[in-house]
């Protein structure tokens, strides 16, 4: 990442088997739903899509990287049992870790554009906290 960098964003990392994401923005919630963003934008577009219902979830999580794990399996757990693709995010603290409210769509009505993810490895797993905000990088199994 380079100093000027936008406050909020995320982006694709490279790896030779897996998918890498990054996501960064001045709150741990606003980078959770950063890597939410990076983690559908990996395997799917979604420009012009709309939402079809509204999910929400409290998830349990005792640090930062814990969270970041929690939020991502979510939306895996979602897409693998229901089908669904999160449009839009937002992630409030729950009482036990992050509370997720999401905007979703059926996988179905979306260009599917890469591999589907799997499961969240903790292989180079990092959700850090510096003086320009938080950063989460994770890796995808797919």
């Amino acid at each position: 990442m380079t100093a000027d960098r936008p406050p909020r964003g995320h982006r694709g990392l490279p790896h030779t088997a897996d998918i890498r994401i990054q996501a960064w923005a001045p709150t741990e919630q606003e980078c959770l739903a950063e890597a939410v963003a990076a983690l559908v934008d990996s395997f799917a577009d979604t420009a012009g899509a709309s939402a079809q219902r509204v999910v929400e979830s409290d998830l349990t999580a005792d640090s930062a990287e814990d969270a970041l794990v929690a939020v991502l399996d979510e939306v895996i757990y979602l897409l693998d049992t229901e089908g669904v693709v999160p449009l839009d995010v937002a992630v409030d603290r729950g009482a036990r870790g992050p509370r997720l409210r999401m905007a979703v769509t059926p996988v179905d009505a979306l260009d599917v554009t890469g591999a589907v993810p799997k499961a969240v490895t903790l292989h180079g797993l990092r959700m850090a906290r510096d003086e320009r905000g938080w950063t989460g990088t994770a890796t995808i199994d797919v």
